[in-house]
């Protein structure tokens, strides 16, 4: 609670001091949640939800599992939040772990395992916005996914190698949708898109908060350019990327920036996966270091591509 009152008191003192700046700021985030976090993301939480409160996780349990469990080495009902996470991007992969966990799908120890490396951007956000907005070079679409999915991956052998997570078979589980009659029709649609709504919200609210952080940070006289663009991107990756590609730096040092604030998430995604996954129990300090080992993979990964491969 210290810590809580503390940040709000600097944010207070921001608000007081640079008034023009703030606005500028949450008018910025603003405008990036509703042009591009709205359109993308809505359609994702709505059609999950749907899936989840109908029991359909089980259906995309018995078509993906063969193959996901065997690269992850996930019980049949982490398949789930892999999939999810892999193509909805943030935070829709935590949110999917915890609809597995809320349903007993997957254990708490699986939970937490899968938080590690299935909270990821989605393929769409990084063909588009990463590769041909912010670097600008069509070249590098397939690399930047290829890159970030293998980063994924490496980091759940990490977890794996350290003993973090021991899969541990269960038996299977059958497909046997059970409709909730207080919320069936209508009734269960009008809850999906309260629930969906509710998220957006509360994603927006950090976008906002850092966006304002970011634009006063970028405010600061005394701060390089470079450090100025990595704070603002390990603050909040869009606005990062936003800021990235107006500089002047060597396309290499931009690229393997971009892939570290994508892998990375940024303090304004962790806070979104917070408000997910804590009224579930799960560990947030388990994924904050998955993340931070995310980015540092991540700049291996580009730093090797660029000097062997590019």
């Amino acid at each position: 609670m210290k810590k809580m009152l503390a940040a709000a008191l600097i944010l207070l003192c921001l608000l007081l001091a640079f008034p023009a700046l703030c606005v500028e700021g949450a008018k910025s985030g603003l405008l990036l949640w509703f042009n591009t976090i709205i359109p993308t993301l809505f359609p994702f939480i709505l059609v999950t939800n749907i899936i989840r409160d109908l029991n359909g996780i089980p259906l995309f349990e018995r078509i993906f599992s063969p193959i996901l469990s065997r690269i992850f080495k996930t019980t049949r009902g982490g398949s789930y939040p892999v999939i999810i996470g892999f193509l909805c991007g943030y935070p829709m992969g935590a949110k999917a772990v915890t609809d597995s966990y809320s349903c007993g799908r997957i254990s708490k120890e699986e939970a937490n395992y899968l938080l590690c490396f299935t909270n990821n951007p989605s393929p769409i956000y990084m063909l588009s916005y990463v590769a041909l907005y912010t670097l600008d070079d069509q070249s590098l679409r397939l690399p930047v996914v290829i890159i970030a999915l293998l980063t994924a991956w490496l980091v759940s052998c990490v977890y794996r190698l350290l003993h973090y997570f021991t899969r541990q078979h269960s038996p299977a589980l059958q497909w046997t949708p059970v409709y909730r009659k207080a919320e069936a029709g209508q009734g269960l649609f009008d809850s999906s898109i309260m629930s969906a709504c509710e998220l957006l919200v509360k994603v927006g609210g950090y976008m906002i908060l850092f966006s304002i952080l970011s634009r006063c940070l970028m405010a600061l006289p005394f701060m390089p350019p470079m450090a100025t663009c990595v704070i603002s991107g390990l603050l909040e990756q869009t606005t990062g990327l936003g800021l990235l590609k107006t500089q002047t730096f060597l396309p290499t040092i931009k690229t393997v920036l971009a892939m570290v604030f994508i892998c990375f998430g940024g303090l304004s995604i962790t806070a979104q996966t917070y408000s997910v996954i804590h009224t579930q129990g799960l560990s947030i300090k388990n994924y904050i270091i998955s993340k931070i080992l995310s980015g540092v993979i991540a700049l291996g990964l580009t730093a090797a591509y660029i000097q062997w491969i590019a």
